[in-house]
């Protein structure tokens, strides 16, 4: 089926590749996240969302819960349900991850805790 592609509210460019609605998943969804080079999301969590990120390619950094680290191509990495996180795109190429969501990502679950620049 025909995946969807949007840029979600804390600013990463999303390509959905599996959601319960159209492949019938009971709680789960598949995400490819884009940071083009030199940008980040907005420092966001979310509450009832469980989050798998795997680094397909590029490198950046991973702020999770106040603590940076450095990530590239085949880390992975969990996001706890309520964990505030942010990611950087550091190199020379987009930051492309892997997200595996559950439940599946929605906007509705997602909180920024930035102020978003206007």
């Amino acid at each position: 089926m025909a995946a969807d592609e949007f840029t979600t509210i804390d600013g990463s460019r999303i390509l959905e590749l599996l959601r319960p609605e159209r492949e019938g998943s009971r709680a789960l969804s598949l995400a490819r996240a884009t940071i083009p080079t030199g940008r980040s999301t907005y420092r966001h969590r979310h509450v009832l969302a469980e989050e798998i990120y795997y680094v397909l390619s590029g490198e950046g950094v991973l702020e999770l819960a106040g603590r940076s680290e450095r990530i590239e191509a085949g880390d992975a990495r969990l996001i706890r349900p309520g964990t505030e996180h942010r990611v950087t795109c550091m190199g020379s190429e987009p930051l492309v991850i892997l997200c595996a969501c559950s439940p599946p990502y929605t906007d509705e679950d997602t909180h920024l805790t930035e102020p978003v620049p206007v």
